[in-house]
């Protein structure tokens, strides 16, 4: 099976999160925050309380890692959504000593 021709709505739907974001000039726009149903939301560095907004009308190509815009605007910048921004959970268990660890050795 060939990939689909250039800018095909086909394409669009292989971007996931966190892919890089790079204009028609090869600048970095940054990361892929979120995929909506007609706007990319872009942000510059993770923690980041500004996103910005691009239409998914502007995606050219989707490469392997990368996601390549049509001209050179960056577009709307709009305030990250805080419920996809904010503390990263980690479950982090405590240490445990094995068995017979802290007896003395003859």
């Amino acid at each position: 099976m060939a990939w689909p021709d250039s800018a095909s709505p086909y394409e669009r739907r292989s971007i996931i999160q966190g892919m890089r974001v790079r204009d028609e000039d090869g600048k970095k726009l940054g990361h892929v925050a979120v995929i909506g149903q007609e706007h990319l939301y872009v942000r510059r560095w993770p923690f980041s309380p500004h996103w910005t907004e691009l239409p998914l009308s502007r995606v050219r190509h989707v490469a392997r890692g990368e996601v390549l815009l049509e001209g050179r605007s960056a577009g709307r910048r709009v305030a990250a959504d805080k419920g996809l921004h904010g503390e990263i959970p980690t479950l982090t268990h405590p240490l445990t000593e094995p068995a017979g660890w802290g007896e003395a050795r003859p």
